[in-house]
């Protein structure tokens, strides 16, 4: 997930810190980012960075880049100007993060000694100028920050009156422009009273030492994978834990159909259901895109017992002849022992008639890239293939692994999470239902796409985007009308494809001024001496418009069929005629 640094660079960053002359703000904040990229890097170079620096301008230092040597270097080359001005940082956020979208999860870390600001572009100014001005369009850019999760660095002491009153301003300014953000700053050390003591806490309280939890707690918050089990089939070693990264958010599924809308979680457990062609699944819509990493535990090492190490063979097992697996286990470790055998690591013994294989290397543990990994196993086996693991990772909330490669060639494991439901791709039909090809019973085939009920592309679309064309199809209507009873089936097609149009488009007030037009027409076609027949049909094409039963939009109003009971409003010589069938 793509991540803005930013840098206050204001003069007040200048400032030593109390009790600490060795140290400015603006070091306190270098030393901060340093350690944040280090974790990064830790962590495999994941994040895609960016650095800007703001005071009353905010200023690109280094686009988005996986080199995390450019934000190295370039921090130590930010200088101070002059007055902070927050806003402008984030109004310039918003143009810098445009290119990743709304579907990426976007983070904002602001080191900062949390100033003000002065005047008109300071933060109280912002917020009395806010107040009750929340639709107009000149604050519209912050709807898009509220997408964003703002992380703040505050650096400064709860002795210091000012920074402990720009905390509550800073806090307040999340709250007025409902923005996903949190401060992150050192433990109070008087938490029995609120009133600011006379004398800072020096060392104990803001230092290196200090600004790095604040890192971590930083880090543990936002930027941490989340662990779930990953199972493939019934064999038991086919389980391990894996890391999804960038971590899954909750789900927000609204209220359909008087079901109650409820946040949703994905499982600690993701289960591969079956495999499909990558063809056969095609683009459908996702919630979220995750890289799937192998967990790796991370030994620390030192670097004497590191140059000593050499690479040992793997143990050989152990097996208990009263596992129910003992077979397998026999088997696996065979298997394991034939493939792992190197003809210089070994030496004949004995007759030619009796060869006895003698390993040189005792046997040691193993190391990570000797384990056996579930990922790299299905990873290698779909980018073969090109094919797609369907997995559940919910109830009745499925998605789908696969081989993604990038520009640069890199091949990665990726999961795709569908929204909830078993039938969110149309082409593959409910996938609960999915089998397999042997199971299909005699005549059946296994073909993609699922053939759908009515195919919204093979029918005739209604576009009104014109008043023209609205009016041309009303006309249309009435020609038929007056051709009846010639052109009845014409005229209720016509008649359906127009109320079909009008409750799509929530256009609901068609359906009256329709029935309206019909009837003033059987009232001028009845002093023309139009046949009863014609009358009899306008007039219940017209009450049928009316009834609510007809406002579902798969419901079709058919002809006035013969015995039928006319509506109470005709008139006698419509209410006296007998209908037909059609």
């Amino acid at each position: 997930m793509p991540t803005i640094i930013a840098v206050d660079a204001s003069l007040s960053m200048l400032r030593p810190v109390p009790g600490r002359n060795e140290h400015t703000y603006l070091s306190l904040a270098t030393k901060g980012i340093q350690h944040l990229l280090d974790n990064f890097t830790a962590a495999g170079k994941l994040e895609h960075l960016a650095l800007i620096s703001y005071t009353t301008t905010a200023e690109l230092k280094v686009d988005f880049t996986r080199d995390y040597d450019q934000i190295r270097q370039a921090v130590k080359k930010i200088e101070t100007v002059d007055k902070a001005c927050l806003l402008t940082m984030l109004k310039t956020s918003v143009s810098i993060m445009s290119t990743w979208g709304a579907q990426n999860l976007l983070q904002l870390v602001v080191f900062t000694d949390c100033g003000l600001g002065f005047g008109t572009t300071s933060i109280s100014g912002f917020l009395e100028t806010y107040a009750g001005k929340e639709a107009d369009p000149e604050y519209a850019w912050l709807r898009t920050v509220a997408n964003y999760n703002l992380n703040f660095i505050c650096l400064g002491l709860h002795s210091d009156q000012y920074f402990t009153r720009a905390l509550v301003m800073y806090q307040q300014l999340l709250d007025a422009a409902l923005l996903k953000g949190q401060l992150f700053m050192t433990p109070v050390k008087n938490p029995e009273t609120n009133e600011a003591t006379s004398t800072p806490s020096h060392k104990s309280e803001l230092g290196r030492t200090a600004v790095f939890e604040l890192i971590e707690r930083l880090c543990e918050t936002s930027y941490k994978s989340t662990e779930v089990t990953l199972k493939c089939g019934s064999y038991f070693r086919m389980e391990a834990p894996v890391l999804l990264w960038p971590p899954t958010t909750p789900y927000e599924q609204p209220a359909v159909l008087g079901v109650e809308a409820e946040v949703r979680q994905i499982d600690q457990r993701i289960d591969v259901c079956g495999f499909l062609a990558l063809s056969d699944i095609g683009s459908p819509a996702t919630l979220s895109r995750h890289w799937v990493l192998p967990k790796v535990e991370r030994e620390k090492t030192s670097r004497r017992s590191a140059g000593m190490a050499v690479v040992a063979k793997p143990a050989k097992l152990t097996l208990d002849t009263s596992n129910p697996n003992y077979e397998l286990e026999r088997l696996e470790q065979d298997i394991r022992e034939f493939y792992a055998k190197d003809p210089k690591d070994t030496e004949e013994s004995g007759d030619d008639a009796d060869v006895t294989i003698v390993l040189k290397h005792s046997s040691g543990p193993q190391t990570e890239q000797q384990k056996e990994c579930l990922c790299v196993l299905l990873h290698g086996a779909l980018k073969m293939e090109n094919m797609a693991a369907l997995v559940r990772v919910g109830e009745k909330w499925y998605g789908f692994m696969y081989a993604f490669t990038d520009a640069k060639k890199k091949s990665n494991l990726m999961l795709n999470i569908l929204p909830p439901g078993s039938n969110v791709i149309p082409w593959l039909g409910d996938l609960e239902l999915l089998g397999f090809t042997e199971d299909l019973a005699p005549g059946e085939t296994a073909s993609f796409p699922v053939r759908a009920d009515r195919r919204s592309y093979s029918q005739s679309s209604v576009v009104w985007i014109r008043q023209a064309s609205l009016q041309s199809d009303v006309q249309k209507v009435l020609r038929h009308a007056k051709k009846m009873p010639d052109k009845t089936q014409h005229f209720y097609k016509e008649l359906n494809r127009i109320r079909r149009a009008a409750l799509a488009l929530g256009f609901v007030e068609l359906l009256e001024a329709l029935a309206m037009l019909l009837e003033k027409e059987c009232a001028h076609l009845t002093l023309n001496g139009a046949s009863n027949e014609c009358t009899v049909q306008l007039q219940h094409a017209a009450t049928e418009l009316r009834k609510t039963s007809n406002r579902d939009i798969k419901s079709t109003i058919v002809p006035h069929q013969k015995g039928g009971v006319p509506d109470a409003s005709s008139s006698a010589a419509v209410a006296s005629t007998a209908g037909y069938m059609y």
